[in-house]
């Protein structure tokens, strides 16, 4: 299994639901040095992954220009994708939904 959260993974399967093994990997892939002493389901992390798969918009050629992108410069995918701005968190939060953790501390 990729190294990814549990939101991240859900939605590449719903973006790329005949695909979602290989686009999982890449994201990890991305990610793979990326703040190396965070959780891989830390927001920070996340934040990059949906980066990609915002800017992919489930088309498998746009994923691929998206990481490539990240992989030269992080910054510049979150830049392209939005992300890259204050108020990214709730960005990432609309595009991943609340965490599945939050429905039974209500």
């Amino acid at each position: 299994m990729a190294d990814i959260s549990g939101r991240v993974r859900r939605r590449a399967e719903a973006d790329f639901p005949h695909h979602a093994d290989r686009v999982t990997e890449a994201l990890a892939g991305l990610t793979a040095g990326v703040f190396a002493d965070l959780a891989r389901d830390s927001i920070h992390v996340e934040r990059i992954q949906v980066a990609a798969l915002v800017l992919a918009r489930g088309d498998l050629r746009e994923l691929d220009e998206a990481v490539a992108l990240g992989r030269t410069d992080w910054r510049d995918l979150l830049v392209a994708a939005g992300l890259g701005d204050e108020g990214w968190e709730a960005l990432v939060e609309e595009e991943l939904g609340a965490p599945a953790s939050h429905i039974w501390l209500e």
